[in-house]
């Protein structure tokens, strides 16, 4: 409680206005993603719903590639130079998107995810939105579209089709309610930001700058969410909705780290050109405390119910208690060291991360190989609590010692 009256006194007012929106937002986002899966995999069943994540995994990787780190460049550049470089992202986010989706439909041999594919470009401009919303501090408006409005038109849309098509359920149900509701939200976003579009300005620079957080983001979510892939191809899409709820419910511990990364990068970002590096350092070190207590607390919490959070979502799915477990574990590490990676990128240095993401993705994989085949979901959630823990603490150190920070007096 102490640690929490120190933060609130030293952030303003607008900051901890900023993180309360996105603390609600985030946890309604959090929410109606559960009840969403909850619902598919009640209705549709574990199979269903394990083709849905698979397929859906392989769109998100998919669409990292297709954004290119233009979505963190806008953060970076937002507070600089205005909305200068908005409109010429965007154009080269749809073309690379196109692109994308053109060759995957050729490669992909699953028919249900050749059809989710141009959900790339979708879910690409809705990145690109974020990080419009969250250099313009409208944390709140976005939430409402991706997190009520969006995942209620799903939950909606699968409901009628189960109802509708009932002893004939199959994933395509599934896909339909995600193309419904993406294009209801993208033309809500497009309305809502059409302000910040003017000429296309072209920009080396820019893209020099977006490149490795490109590499880095792709590096991320493909150490998050390979597993699932792997999964997918080494055992069953049964086994990959089993991890895909036992995952979502160990996310829970990293949640606050989410939001503070949300509010925090534009505010990073301007602290930085303007010069304030004390102002910075006591913003990473207090949030970094706060993380570490509660993130802790989380974590125990989750393992202690483990069984009785898995239930909620079908007798089948408690197979995934291990799993969670040592998902959680990785995740609580990854949320106690602090926004490492924001305060590199958004202070000019965004190289580190990419070359730290590089190496825990090939261990991630290389494990990955080695331990799916012997232990299933559960060697998957081992290798990735490794791999995100080693990444997550060498990025504390790199920070602690470029900006002569320590968060925790013992380490």
């Amino acid at each position: 409680m102490d640690i929490l009256l120190k933060t609130k006194s030293f952030l303003s007012n607008d900051l901890i206005s900023k993180i309360l929106d996105s603390f609600f937002g985030k946890a309604s986002q959090l929410i109606f993603t559960m009840v969403f899966s909850f619902v598919c995999a009640r209705l549709y069943g574990a199979e269903v719903f394990g083709q849905y994540t698979y397929g859906f995994t392989l769109v998100s990787l998919l669409m990292f590639l297709a954004k290119a780190g233009m979505d963190n460049g806008l953060i970076y550049y937002i507070p600089k130079d205005g909305y200068k470089y908005v409109s010429f992202s965007f154009v080269a986010v749809t073309l690379l998107a196109t692109l994308i989706i053109t060759i995957a439909s050729f490669i992909v041999d699953e028919h249900y995810v050749r059809l989710m594919m141009p959900l790339v470009l979708f879910l690409s401009l809705e990145q690109m939105f974020f990080s419009v919303y969250r250099a313009n501090g409208n944390i709140k408006k976005y939430y409402f579209i991706n997190g009520f409005l969006s995942i209620s038109i799903r939950i909606m849309l699968i409901v009628i089709f189960y109802l509708t098509f009932e002893g004939h359920q199959n994933v395509n149900s599934v896909i339909i309610s995600l193309y419904v509701s993406f294009v209801i939200v993208t033309i809500v976003y497009f309305r809502n930001s059409r302000n910040t579009f003017s000429k296309v300005t072209y920009s080396k620079e820019f893209l020099l700058y977006s490149l490795p957080l490109f590499v880095s983001s792709v590096m991320g979510v493909v150490l998050d969410r390979i597993d699932i892939i792997m999964l997918g191809n080494m055992v069953s899409k049964k086994e990959v909705g089993i991890f895909q709820i036992s995952v979502q419910i160990a996310n829970i511990t990293s949640i606050l780290l989410f939001i503070m990364n949300t509010v925090l990068a534009p505010k990073i970002s301007e602290l930085y050109h303007s010069g304030k590096l004390e102002d910075l350092k006591n913003i990473y070190i207090k949030s970094t405390r706060m993380l570490g207590i509660i993130s802790l607390f989380a974590t125990i919490v989750l393992c202690l119910l483990r069984k009785y959070l898995l239930l909620i979502f079908g007798y089948e799915m408690i197979n995934g208690q291990t799993a969670l477990v040592l998902r959680a574990i990785g995740q609580f590490i990854n949320a106690a060291v602090g926004s490492v990676w924001l305060v590199l990128s958004m202070t000019g240095k965004p190289k580190i991360q990419m070359y730290a993401n590089l190496f825990a993705c090939i261990f991630n994989i290389t494990l990955n190989m080695i331990l799916i085949p012997i232990y299933g979901i559960d060697g998957a959630a081992f290798a990735s609590m490794i791999s995100i823990g080693v990444v997550s603490v060498f990025g504390y150190v790199v920070v602690n010692r470029y900006f002569q920070v320590k968060p925790y007096k013992i380490f």
